[in-house]
């Protein structure tokens, strides 16, 4: 579990706490409050409910990433579906679904100082990753209230490169959201 999906659950086990302060301004400590520019609008919204992570990526875009073999399904700790396959390389591709309201603000809000704001396949995702590219993580609203997390270890040529590979065709084989 990322540490940034960690942060969200822990972020929304409180929410009635965050409700009642953000009612305050400063919260009288004389330091200006931080905003969070708000997640820009997802068009082509994707459907991630009821869908099993493990079955969103094709045996291609497994081997694509330099990965075989039906994933292993799961949960995280919090209960978020998820799904890891494991190369021979120590290579690991993890798929997790988090469905809130306002689920990417709240990871938003909520992520690293170095997590990017980016886009990914046109949909609003934050990246994290780490300086040499062994690890990548992108959270990708695919409707107001699902993001779609893909972490990678030891992708080649790059953990980012590889991981954006397959977040496309997992992004292609979602459905479209029904309201």
């Amino acid at each position: 579990m990322s540490p940034t999906v960690r942060a969200a659950i822990a972020l929304l086990a409180s929410a009635a706490a965050l409700a009642a302060s953000a009612c305050g301004a400063s919260g009288g400590s004389g330091e200006p409050e931080t905003t969070v520019p708000p997640v820009p609008a997802i068009d082509d919204a994707k459907d991630i409910r009821g869908a099993d992570p493990c079955a969103l990526i094709t045996p291609e875009q497994l081997a694509q990433a330099g990965l075989a073999g039906p994933g292993a399904p799961g949960q995280t700790p919090e209960g978020l579906p998820q799904c890891e396959w494991r190369g021979q390389n120590g290579s690991l591709l993890t798929l997790t679904f988090f469905l809130a309201p306002g689920a990417l603000d709240t990871l938003a809000g909520n992520s690293e100082p170095t997590t990017a704001r980016v886009r990914l396949q046109g949909y609003p995702a934050l990246e994290t990753f780490t300086e040499r590219g062994q690890y990548c993580q992108y959270d990708i609203g695919t409707a107001p209230d699902q993001v779609l997390i893909g972490a990678f270890t030891g992708g080649t040529p790059d953990s980012c490169t590889a991981l954006q590979d397959v977040l496309a065709g997992v992004l292609g084989n979602l459905p479209r959201h029904q309201a």
